[in-house]
């Protein structure tokens, strides 16, 4: 596994209403354009907050986290020649990735009923295995 650059391209498209009850309409942004849109999100942001001044409470975050998961052999060579579940390796990579973020056992991640499918194929993330990330 390898951390893996997004590159979101030179021109974006922006899709946005003039009024609540007009049309959307779609434009695209040169990175300039970008630049300046951003800009203006930033003093929305800064004028609604009064500079910080006002806590914004119910707000999220959205943080994208890329990575490219590869395998020695082809896919087709890793199912058949290895007898390996191509799936299960990306599920335990995926599952390290989000126990060193949310610094949460393996088993406070999973849904109760994927609990056993997935120590079953990847033990050593088990409970009592020390994986907690610290």
């Amino acid at each position: 596994m390898r951390a893996t650059i997004i590159n979101p391209g030179d021109t974006w498209t922006r899709t946005a209403q003039k009024g609540l009850l007009s049309a959307p309409a779609e434009a695209s942004l040169s990175a300039k354009e970008q630049k300046e849109e951003k800009n203006r999100a930033f003093d929305l942001l800064d004028a609604l907050s009064k500079s910080g001044a006002l806590p914004i409470e119910d707000a999220s975050l959205h943080v994208v986290i890329a990575a490219t998961h590869g395998f020695d052999r082809t896919l087709v060579d890793t199912v058949i020649q290895e007898n390996v579940n191509p799936i299960e390796k990306v599920e335990r990579s995926l599952m390290i990735v989000g126990t060193l973020i949310h610094r949460r056992a393996a088993a406070e991640l999973l849904a109760d009923d994927q609990r056993e499918r997935f120590f079953t194929a990847s033990p050593r993330l088990g409970p009592g295995a020390g994986a907690r990330a610290e």
